[in-house]
Formats: C-alpha cells, sequence, structure tokens
C-alpha cells in the first residue's frame, strides 16, 4: 500500500512539473481543484506555458536525438526510394441519365451517402478481382522468394490473388471531387504504364460491375413481377366476378344512378303526402258544414246560414233567396211592423228557405264525409306502402354497403395489377437494354513525371514517428523521474517545509590553497576543500548562504532557552547529511556562537574521517568512562566549534542501544549547559533503526534528500516507520541541488533561480 502510495505521490509530482500549478508552500491535502479538474486559480492556459517549456528544457536532449535520428532515416529514404507514378482517372455519376423507364418522382437523391456507397464498391474486392481477372495477372505466378528460415516455392493461386489484392488496395485512391458526383481513380505503381493500366481498368471494371448489378436486379424484378401480374390478374377477376354474384343475389338493380327499392319509396312518400293534404282538406270542410248546421239548429240563428261560404251552387242560391227574404221581412216590419200579414209571410217563407238550406248542408256534409272516409283509407294505404318501401330501402342499403366493398376491393385489385403490368412490361424493356449511371468522364494516361506527394507522406510519417517515439520517451523519463527535484515538490509531497536548497559544491574554492593542517596534539579540526567548509573559504557563496538559511530557520522554530540539539538524518547514505551537518556547525560557529558537533553515526563515522581522520578516542570513550570529554574533543581555530568524534574498531550490532542510553542522556544534558548549539549526525532512517532510538535527545530533526537522486517512495517509507522523527521534522533540505537546472524543474519559481539576481551580492550558484 506503501509503494503505491509513492508511486501516486510520484505521479502527481511530475504533473506538477508539465500539467498542473500549484503555489508554493500548498500541500497535497490542500489542493483544490476546479470544476474543469485544474488548480484553483489556474483559469488562464497562459499559466501552463512555463510548465510545457520546463517539461521541454529537461527532455531537449531526448526530443533533439530523436529527432535527428528521425530526420536521418527520412533522408536515407527519400534518397533511395524507388520513383512512383500516379496516374488518374475520372468516373462520372448522371442522375438524370437513362430516366426513360423510371416514374417521375423517383429520382436518385444528390447525398454524400450515396457517393460513399459509390466510392466503397469501387474499392471492395470485388472490383479488384474483376480487374486481376481483366488483366490475367494471375497467368504468370512468380516463385516466392526464400526467407532467412526456409526454401522459396511457387505460391498457389489463391495465395498469390489474395496478395495482390492487398498491393492493389495499397496502392488504389479513390476520392470524390468537392461536392460533384464525379469520383476521382488513383493508382500509384512504378512504372508509369502500369499505373494508367490499372486506372483505366479499375474505371472499367466498374462501370461493367454496374451494368451487371442493373441486369442482375431488372432480371430478377422482372421474374418477381411475372408472378406477381399473374396473381394479381387472378385476384381481379375473383373480385369483379363476386361482385356481379352479389347484385343477381339480392336483387339490386340500378336505374339512373338509384336503386329500384329507393326509386319506389321516393314516389310511393310523396303519394302519401298528397294523400295527407287531401285527407285534411276534406275533414275541413266536413268540420266546417257541421260547425255550421249545428250552429244554425242550436240558435235558431239565420245569420249562422246567411254569413257562410257558399258550398256549392244550391246552397249559393238558397243562400240568396234567404238573404233576399230576410232584407224584405226587416225592411217591412220597420215599415209596417212584425205583426203585418205581409211580414208574416216573408217569415214564413224566410224559414222554409232556411229549413231547404239546412237540409242541403246536411246532405252536403254527408257527401264531404264520404270524402273523408275514402282520403282516410286511402292515407292508411299509402302508410302501409311507404312502411314496407323502408323496409325494402334498408335491406337495400345493407346490401349496398357490401356492394360498395366488394366494388372498392374489385377497383383496387384491378388498379394493382395495372401498376405490377406495367412494371412488368417496363422492366422487360430495361432487361433487354440495360443502363447505368456511372460513365467514365476521363481515361487515365501514363504519368510524365514521377509522384512525390506519396514520398512526401513517408517523410512526414517518418518525422512523426520520430517525433512521436522522442515524445514517448520524454513521457516515460519524465514520470519514472521517482525523484525530489523542486522545493515545492517536497512540500506537496513529504508536507514538510522544505527549508532551502544546498548548491551542488563544483570547487568553487579550488584556486585557494588549504590551510595546513595543525599538529595532531592541538585536536584542531582538519581543513579541506569541499563543501563542509564553504561557510568558512567562502562566506558569499550561495552554498554558505544556504547554511544561513537552515541556522535561521532553526532560530525561528526553536525559540526556547537553552542549546537547541537537532538531529541530522536523511533515507539513505551519501546523500550528503554529514556534510551539511558539518557546514552548518561551522556556520554557526563563524557567527560566533558555541556549537557542539557530534558523530553519532556508530556503524560509519563518515564526518570523524572527514574532520578528524587522526582521533584515536571520541564518543564511545567518553561514555564508556575510558577516557574524559575535554581529552575527546576536537575544535577548530576559532573555538567556537567542538567536535565529539566516533572512533570504532568494528560493526555494532547493539548500536540503537547506545543511542538509548542513559549515559547518552546525560552526556546531551551536559552538553547543553555549555554551548548554544548541539548538532548532531546520525545514520540514515533506512538501513538501520539508530536515529529511531534518539527522540528522547533530539528537539527537532532536520531531513537531508539528495537532489534528484533520493527516490521518493525511500523517503516515504523511511519517514512513515520512524513516526517520532516525523512529527519532530523542523523541515527538510534539498541537498546537491545543480541549480543550473533547478529552473526546468520549478517552472514557477524559474526566476527566481536566475544567476544575474544575486552576483551583485558576492555569490554565485
Amino acid at each position: 500500500m506503501l509503494l503505491f502510495k509513492s508511486y501516486i505521490g510520484h505521479s502527481v509530482v511530475n504533473l506538477d512539473c508539465f500539467m498542473l500549478h500549484v503555489n508554493k508552500g500548498h500541500q497535497l491535502s490542500s489542493f483544490d481543484s476546479d470544476a474543469n479538474g485544474l488548480p484553483a486559480g489556474s483559469n488562464q492556459p497562459a499559466q501552463y506555458i512555463p510548465m510545457v517549456l520546463g517539461f521541454l528544457r529537461r527532455q531537449a536532449w531526448v526530443l533533439g536525438c530523436t529527432v535527428v535520428l528521425a530526420v536521418s532515416a527520412a533522408g536515407l529514404y527519400a534518397l533511395f526510394a524507388p520513383p512512383v507514378y500516379k496516374a488518374t482517372a475520372t468516373v462520372g455519376i448522371d442522375t438524370a441519365k437513362f430516366q426513360l423507364f423510371q416514374p417521375a418522382g423517383e429520382l436518385i437523391i444528390d447525398s454524400s451517402s450515396a457517393v460513399e456507397s459509390q466510392l466503397e464498391i469501387l474499392k471492395s474486392e470485388k472490383i479488384a478481382l474483376e480487374v486481376i481477372k481483366k488483366l490475367r495477372l494471375t497467368d504468370n505466378i512468380p516463385p516466392q522468394q526464400a526467407g532467412f528460415f526456409g526454401s522459396s516455392k511457387q505460391p498457389t493461386e489463391f495465395e498469390y490473388t489474395r496478395q495482390l489484392l492487398a498491393v492493389m488496395q495499397k496502392h488504389l485512391t479513390v476520392k470524390r471531387l468537392g461536392i460533384a458526383w464525379i469520383i476521382e481513380i488513383n493508382y500509384e505503381s512504378r512504372s508509369a504504364e502500369q499505373s494508367a493500366q490499372y486506372a483505366n481498368a479499375f474505371a472499367d471494371s466498374y462501370i461493367a460491375d454496374q451494368l451487371d448489378s442493373k441486369f442482375q436486379a431488372t432480371r430478377q424484378v422482372s421474374t418477381w413481377l411475372e408472378g406477381r401480374v399473374k396473381d394479381m390478374l387472378q385476384q381481379t377477376l375473383a373480385a369483379q366476378r363476386a361482385v356481379v354474384e352479389f347484385k343477381a343475389n339480392n336483387n339490386i338493380v340500378d336505374t339512373g344512378g338509384r336503386l329500384m327499392s329507393e326509386q319506389q319509396l321516393a314516389e310511393v312518400n310523396s303519394q302519401l303526402l298528397a294523400a295527407r293534404g287531401q285527407s285534411s282538406e276534406a275533414k275541413a270542410r266536413l268540420e266546417r258544414v257541421n260547425a255550421v248546421v249545428q250552429s244554425a239548429l242550436a240558435s235558431d240563428n239565420t245569420n249562422a246560414l246567411v254569413t257562410d261560404v257558399p258550398i256549392n251552387d244550391t246552397v249559393a242560391k238558397l243562400r240568396a233567396q234567404l238573404i233576399d227574404l230576410t232584407t224584405r221581412e226587416k225592411e217591412w216590419s220597420t215599415k209596417f211592423g212584425s205583426d203585418h200579414l205581409a211580414v208574416i209571410n216573408l217569415h214564413s217563407q224566410a224559414m222554409q228557405v232556411r229549413s231547404a238550406m239546412i237540409d242541403e248542408l246536411r246532405r252536403v256534409g254527408e257527401a264531404f264525409k264520404s270524402d273523408y272516409d275514402l282520403a282516410v283509407r286511402r292515407e292508411k294505404s299509402l302508410d302501409s306502402q311507404v312502411a314496407q318501401a323502408v323496409s325494402q330501402s334498408e335491406a337495400s342499403n345493407r346490401n349496398q354497403v357490401r356492394l360498395r366493398e366488394l366494388e372498392s376491393a374489385a377497383t383496387s385489385t384491378k388498379e394493382l395489377y395495372e401498376n405490377l403490368n406495367k412494371r412488368y412490361l417496363e422492366s422487360v424493356e430495361q432487361k433487354s437494354f440495360p443502363v447505368t449511371e456511372a460513365r467514365v468522364i476521363t481515361r487515365a494516361a501514363p504519368a510524365l513525371d514521377r509522384e512525390f506527394k506519396s514520398t512526401l507522406k513517408i517523410l512526414a510519417g517518418i518525422l512523426g514517428v520520430g517525433v512521436a517515439l522522442g515524445c514517448a520517451i520524454a513521457f516515460f523519463r519524465e514520470f519514472t523521474d521517482n525523484v525530489f527535484r523542486s522545493v515545492s515538490q517536497i512540500e506537496r509531497q513529504l508536507q514538510k517545509d522544505c527549508i532551502t536548497p544546498v548548491p551542488l559544491w563544483k570547487e568553487e574554492m579550488d584556486d585557494c590553497p588549504a590551510r595546513p593542517r595543525p599538529p595532531e596534539s592541538e585536536r584542531c579540526l582538519t581543513r579541506s576543500k569541499g563543501p563542509a567548509w564553504a561557510s568558512v573559504d567562502a562566506p558569499l557563496s550561495s552554498h554558505a548562504e544556504a547554511m544561513r538559511t537552515i541556522k535561521l530557520s532553526i532560530d525561528l522554530n526553536c525559540p526556547g532557552k537553552g542549546a537547541k540539539v537537532i538531529g541530522m538524518t536523511s533515507s539513505l547514505p551519501r546523500e550528503g547529511k554529514s556534510t551539511v551537518a558539518a557546514s552548518l556547525a561551522l556556520t554557526i560557529a563563524s557567527a560566533g556562537a558555541k556549537v557542539m558537533l557530534l558523530d553519532f553515526d556508530l556503524r560509519n563515522p563518515a564526518i570523524t574521517r572527514t574532520l578528524a581522520p587522526n582521533a584515536k578516542i571520541g564518543f564511545l570513550d567518553v561514555i564508556s568512562g575510558r577516557a574524559p570529554l575535554a581529552d575527546a574533543v576536537w575544535t577548530d581555530q576559532s573555538k567556537y566549534l567542538s567536535f565529539l568524534p566516533t572512533i570504532t574498531n568494528g560493526l555494532f550490532a547493539q548500536s540503537n542501544e547506545i543511542m538509548s542510553a542513559q549515559v547518552t542522556k546525560t552526556l546531551i544534558d551536559k552538553l547543553r549547559g555549555e554551548y548554544a548549539y548541539i548538532i548532531v549526525d546520525l545514520p540514515p532512517l533506512a538501513p538501520v533503526i539508530d536515529a529511531q532510538a534518539t527522540t528522547h535527545l533530539i528537539d527537532a530533526y532536520l531531513f537531508v534528500v539528495e537532489w534528484g537522486a533520493t527516490k521518493i517512495d525511500v523517503v516515504e517509507h523511511a519517514l512513515g516507520r520512524a513516526p517520532g522523527i516525523l512529527e519532530n521534522t523542523l523541515g527538510v533540505i534539498l541537498n546537491k541541488v545543480d541549480m543550473d537546472k533547478l529552473y526546468k524543474y520549478d517552472a514557477e519559481n524559474r526566476s527566481y533561480y536566475v544567476n544575474k539576481h544575486y552576483s551583485q551580492y558576492g555569490y554565485t550558484h
């Protein structure tokens, strides 16, 4: 699980160098992203330019080598590549041509899919096989060339045909010209005549295939239509026969566009309406005569007879006499009185006329009643006839619906038969005269000059492959570079502050003569050329400035009173922790503070071999009581730096017990009262556990990481197994940094490492 975590962390580290933008000092746990997966605050693509440039700078030699190799390969190919000739033939598709036998509205639709279909047909194996057959390419099969293993043999016709298909389809190019219905056929070959021959063969084979496909399709359609026409003829005759039989079985006769039952119903209905009118009229006359008679008889009212409308001539004459007598009676009664004999005679005559008139009205009433009864009987008779006609009409209507269905089916079947028969006749004509919409517009001719486009494409492909291979190698090196390269990388990966990058020592003081070694009795530290004495020999160098940065960090983060016990460790040997410890101690001493440098690396006392190679007694002798502390301590010329070496005669199996022993703690407590700083050079964490046994002695730890060499997973594993040291680690020191290359890995702070910014302060990288 820890290795997987290390690999993931390493991937994130390398992505930081190329794509991600993380503010300096951010930790992995506080890494924020926006909705697009980009770091928070990195909305502008221009912020990725430094990462890309840094990646290109780091991998420039890889990319350059691959590009040079690709260019060389492309040049060799261009120099020795055989000439290639290309011939072109064009085929046009006329959608408006040969529409003689096609119905209007069924024209070919001008769409890209239709042309693409024709392109695929041209590139198909069927057309290529037709070309092979037409050119008779399989007549002479050459023997197969022998390889490294095995002898040459004659390939079979099938094998040779498949080989020809692969070669022809490789050299054939078919494309559409713009949006026109014109297809361009290109064939490339090492022979100009052969390229033209093959291009024309493909065009001719395509036209022949179109004609053959048209003929085959027309023949199949014609055969199918012939059977369908026969079937539809039988169905049409059967449908018409069903209509005739249905009319005969149901007595359906069509007269003037109307059925017989409908015509009879209309006539009887009109007679019924007339009879009803006559009956109503007779009834009205009868009721009027009866009303007049009843009124006259009931009230002996003469006026009812006088004022009535005349019914016949007799009644009219009697009414005229009655009116005349009544008038004269009134006049004479006025003149002579009602008792006058003449008046009485007139009255008697009027009554006789009135009686005669009533009798005549009764006779007329009898006649009207007879007419009324006759009209009622006629009406009833017509009602029964109408009801019978309606019943017959309903049955006829039901039969009419069924008849219409049969007639509609017969009509549809007949129309379908006529259409199929028409199509059948057209297919017969087309089969005898097959046509195609495609035609050859331009035949291919042998090319006069060689073709360079294919060569250029191959050259571009070689260059592209070379560049792609270079990028792949560069990316592989980038993502497999599982080491620490920048300050922000350390802070993000280890979640600890990186105090300072310590520049790689480049023998800046080689020209300065080394001071002579003092006599052994003086126990003075041995001076040498190198980074350990940089703060003394080159106090204005960037290396010395890095040591002062470490001292300042110790002072700021360990503000307590008393001596500051600082443990210096790393994950693996040879990462420079002992050199940094010695250089830091010398820097503190040169500032005027008393400092004790302890070599607690009992199994590999490298700092002792550097500063006091002639020491005879040391740390082990002091804690065992064999020698006093004053006799074992070495000092520098300023007397501010004291060094307690470690002298061993072999490897200690239980060196960690010495680190955790009480005598060791007693020694540290004693030194706390005499010195302001105690720098302890501890063993690395990965090989041994001695450093983990010093947590009760050390106030804070400084962890040294070698730039470009220390593996990330090793550091994470080492610190993960030493939680006491991890919690008390003051910071990480990035050692042996090549400042001339650091800007390639820390694109964000690229300008921070520019040498010209610091040259005026007396030191360079």
